[in-house]
């Protein structure tokens, strides 16, 4: 009877401890650490970016919640769902057995919406050495937690409680961010063909039945995937992460069917979630050339999701992906030029262009942020 009483005793103090904890503020950034294990990697032997995207918006996912929640004003708990994937950059490779490490942390809010950054380091456990790897940006909305949606699976977004102690500097650099992406969202959707109403099967290809090497048609490329409960969220959408691997995988297969050689992703371009997908529901992601360099492929990925009840498809999501195409020794290597056999592909290899030379000047100018930031160190 006295052992029954003191474990009891003890179990209570426990509980007692455990709930004198403070919680942590949502200002403290997230840190996840992850093995890499061979599951994790692409054919070329290093880790998928696939598993990449999805690790990044696991801890962009927590922080962004933690922020909502610990700082509502009345008690009612919200869920942060994905809205923009406003870039992702890939440095340097990562492999199996290194130790993946990733801090996110919530940098900016409007009214509706939160800015996340994530960084991501590979750490040697044997050397020690540790290396930055990966760096993206990701915009969150707040919907209240319960698993209730409305009609074909839309959201309600809620206020998002403002980040505080921000400088003036700092609040003023993240509303230019904010309005450019906000601004470069409803350009896509405006231009875009899905926009007037299109599918990508309504965009007019090649007639040939078997396309010539190196054609838009001949490396066109969609997957179809059944959406299940465990790629899902509480409220029963698909999980970002998800579907951005989906996205990855159907790109990586149309980057190889063009140059014919292993690839890896270089960075990804603004990816725009226009509405979720829920459980059930089939997806289809069509990843399509739109522009090479002498050593990269641009690939516009397109997203559609079916109610198998209805029968009926709903374009959700739309990306840029950079691939570049790897030798036998691991190193990048030209790539086939792009035939162009329309006008409206000459168009989108012209759009390619452009953006290509903006993501070479950004890379450029965050690089040499990021010595400088690493010099003061």
């Amino acid at each position: 009877c006295m052992l029954v009483l003191k474990m009891e005793a003890q179990n209570v103090s426990r509980k007692a401890s455990v709930s004198q904890l403070p919680a942590l503020p949502s200002t403290v950034p997230v840190e996840l650490s992850r093995v890499m294990l061979p599951d994790d990697t692409n054919p070329t032997g290093n880790v998928h970016g696939g598993v990449m995207l999805k690790l990044v918006d696991h801890a962009a996912h927590v922080v962004a919640n933690r922020h909502c929640n610990r700082n509502s004003t009345d008690g009612t708990p919200v869920l942060t769902v994905l809205a923009r994937v406003d870039h992702m950059d890939f440095h340097q490779p990562m492999y199996v057995g290194e130790l993946a490490q990733l801090q996110a942390a919530v940098t900016y809010t409007s009214p509706h919406s939160l800015e996340v950054t994530v960084d991501v380091w590979a750490e040697n456990v044997i050397s020690g050495n540790r290396r930055h790897t990966n760096a993206a940006t990701l915009w969150y909305v707040a919907v209240p937690a319960t698993k209730s949606l409305g009609k074909c699976g839309t959201f309600k977004a809620v206020a998002v409680p403002q980040l505080a102690n921000l400088t003036e500097e700092e609040r003023a650099a993240g509303q230019r961010r904010y309005e450019k992406q906000k601004e470069a969202r409803r350009a896509k959707v405006s231009g875009s063909a899905e926009s007037q109403g299109l599918t990508h099967f309504d965009i007019p290809l090649s007639p040939v039945l078997k396309p010539e090497d190196h054609t838009v048609a001949r490396s066109l490329t969609t997957l179809a995937n059944l959406v299940l409960p465990s790629d899902c969220m509480p409220t029963g959408h698909l999980m970002g992460g998800s579907l951005v691997k989906i996205m990855d995988n159907a790109a990586g297969i149309c980057a190889v069917r063009h140059c014919r050689s292993l690839v890896v992703t270089a960075c990804i371009d603004a990816i725009d979630f226009h509405g979720p997908i829920m459980n059930g529901e089939v997806v289809f992601v069509t990843a399509r050339m739109v522009f090479t360099s002498a050593r990269s492929m641009e690939i516009e990925v397109t997203t559609e999701a079916e109610g198998l009840s209805i029968g009926t498809r709903r374009v959700s999501n739309t990306a840029y992906f950079t691939f570049v195409s790897l030798g036998a020794d691991k190193r990048a290597t030209a790539v086939p030029a792009l035939k162009l056999e329309s006008d409206d592909e000459l168009r989108r290899f012209e759009e390619g262009r452009q953006r290509y030379e903006t993501r070479k000047r950004l890379r450029q100018e965050m690089i040499q942020k990021w010595q400088q930031k690493q010099a003061l160190l």
